[in-house]
């Protein structure tokens, strides 16, 4: 019996060692598989440019090269369950740019209904063609050292009021979440930030909850669609075809063998801009640690898609009954879980955290330095490739046990993965982390330290 039980722990180490060794960069990954080549995370190492943005409804200021992340086009719930409700809701591009003051990001979606429906852009299902009064959400991840967000109150509601569904975030971390109307200039928009240690926000703390208008924030639609292709689903009758290079995939800007040629004047274009002062962060920590960023589309009550693009979230009830329709989806109410990178903003890593602008910069000393180095040793019954490592030196100390990475109060097999997402690059510790994260205490930050933990847990160590 011990034996047996040795083995299929070891069994189950090797499986989850091998999530470690995670593709990043031209292809986003989800739980279920690797998504097709039409999406990216941060395209050829793109994070955003320094350019001053007017926020004016006028995209021409916006430019592929400032695109941070690529989605595809009608891989929404709709498509697979109530395509006769208007698909604009379609997030297929995200954008950045930066200047001594502001941050601007930028996010296309398209209404791709005029190639196979019988009217053109649809308009008599969904205001002409465009988007509705539903929330738009842009979600920060500013400093790792704040709470992640729960997307709920203190009191346990979503926040925006609404009923049902709503999102949070797992092994993703955002600090700032930023609530619109897909209309500007209707309702209250406001940024909202973390109220108490767990994540909630607070309606009444001005820190937690502040208006755009009292912020500066600003943003805009333009009908247009910027991109040089929107490449997307044509023709599928699974979800999972967003996971097949081989599924039909067609060019919507040049496709013309549907009901009509696509017309990009249905597609939407925003443009917002947000003071670095609303977000604690300078231009120079901008560009020396980077930010995250992701968009979630709404349809009230729960996303319907994100960039960059998250399936296991968007697609999870893709095929189940909405409660209130049984002839669309239930991807409009479920409760949605970002686990996902968010796309990186003027460095593709760094650090994670920053010091609040608001405050004087820390004179300059003597730190743990964390540095990529790449070792080979003989293949284990767990180990078959060179792994990644990161060296660090053990000067800083915790409250918490060692091994306990996300600083929860326990170690679990949360620790191991954070450490397997740290050495993917998916994620970015801080110096407490690195510290907690060599739980072996040799001096390095590897793969040897999450198995250590995963041995401890299966009673093998």
């Amino acid at each position: 019996m011990k034996v047996t039980k040795k083995t299929i722990s070891l069994i189950l180490i090797a499986v989850m060692l091998a999530s470690c060794f995670v593709v990043s960069g031209l292809s986003a990954s989800a739980a279920s598989g690797t998504l097709a080549k039409y999406y990216a995370t941060n395209p050829n190492g793109q994070v955003g440019v320094k350019k001053t943005i007017k926020i004016d409804g006028d995209a021409s200021d916006w430019s592929e090269d400032m695109k941070i992340a690529q989605g595809g086009a009608w891989d929404i719930a709709n498509h697979w369950n109530g395509g006769h409700e208007n698909c604009v809701l379609d997030t297929t591009g995200l954008f950045a740019a930066w200047d001594d003051n502001n941050l601007y990001i930028g996010w296309q979606m398209v209404n791709t209904t005029d190639t196979w429906a019988d009217r053109e852009g649809d308009g008599s299902l969904s205001d002409g063609g465009r988007v509705l009064d539903v929330p738009l959400i842009v979600c920060l991840s500013v400093d790792s050292k704040n709470p992640c967000m729960t997307g709920k109150t203190t009191g346990g509601d979503n926040i925006w009021g609404q009923k049902v569904g709503g999102v949070s975030f797992n092994g993703t971390h955002v600090d700032h979440m930023f609530y619109m109307s897909g209309k500007p200039g209707l309702g209250e928009p406001a940024m909202f930030s973390p109220a108490d240690s767990s994540g909630n926000i607070d309606y009444k703390n001005s820190k937690s909850c502040a208006l755009f208008k009292s912020l500066g924030i600003e943003y805009k639609m333009a009908e247009t669609n910027i991109c040089k292709e929107i490449w997307g689903l044509n023709g599928s009758n699974k979800p999972d075809d967003v996971y097949d290079d081989g599924a039909d995939w067609v060019d919507f800007k040049t496709y013309n063998k549907g009901k009509r040629p696509h017309k990009t004047s249905y597609d939407s274009f925003y443009e917002m801009k947000i003071p670095l002062s609303a977000i604690g962060i300078s231009a120079s920590q901008l560009t020396s640690k980077g930010i995250g960023a992701m968009v979630i589309a709404t349809r009230g009550e729960s996303g319907i898609d994100c960039i960059p693009f998250d399936a296991t979230a968007m697609l999870d009830n893709a095929l189940k009954k909405y409660s209130k329709d049984s002839s669309t989806s239930m991807e409009k109410e479920d409760a949605d879980v970002i686990t996902v990178p968010l796309a990186r903003v003027g460095k593709s890593s760094g650090g994670g955290s920053v010091t609040p602008s608001t405050e004087p910069e820390p004179a300059t000393q003597p730190t743990t330095a964390t540095e990529t180095a790449t070792t080979t040793e003989p293949p284990t019954e767990t180990q078959t490739q060179t792994e990644t490592v990161t060296e660090t030196e053990p000067a800083t100390k915790s409250r918490f046990e060692i091994g306990d990475v996300d600083r929860d109060g326990r170690i679990s097999i949360k620790d191991a993965t954070e450490i397997q997402k740290q050495l993917a690059k998916l994620v970015v510790f801080d110096e407490e982390q690195e510290y907690l994260a060599d739980y072996n205490e040799d001096g390095f930050v590897n793969v040897k330290d999450a198995t250590a933990i995963q041995r401890k847990l299966a009673n093998l160590a």
